[in-house]
């Protein structure tokens, strides 16, 4: 059974719905590109194999239009500053 939820506005709702997407842990960006208005975004999970040679293994690519991606950058702005002010 999915999850739903909501979003937007009492005029123009949108409603959300998660049939269980997978997370995927990552922390190394592969690509960061623009592209006629699509920001491209992939990352990876680093990784050692056995004789210490690191790996990046991806594990999502985003194509974003760009008004999303600058959103998601603010928003991670805002996360950031949150932080700052904890730390104080």
């Amino acid at each position: 059974m999915p999850t739903v939820g909501k979003a937007g506005t009492p005029s123009n709702p949108i409603f959300i719905f998660d049939e269980g997407a997978p997370n995927p842990y990552a922390n190394f960006i592969t690509e960061l590109a623009d592209e006629d208005g699509v920001i491209r975004v992939g990352l990876a999970a680093l990784s050692k194999d056995g004789d210490g040679q690191q790996k990046a293994m991806i594990v999502v690519r985003l194509h974003l239009k760009r008004e999303v991606a600058f959103e998601l950058c603010r928003g991670l702005r805002r996360m950031e500053d949150l932080f700052k002010r904890r730390k104080e």
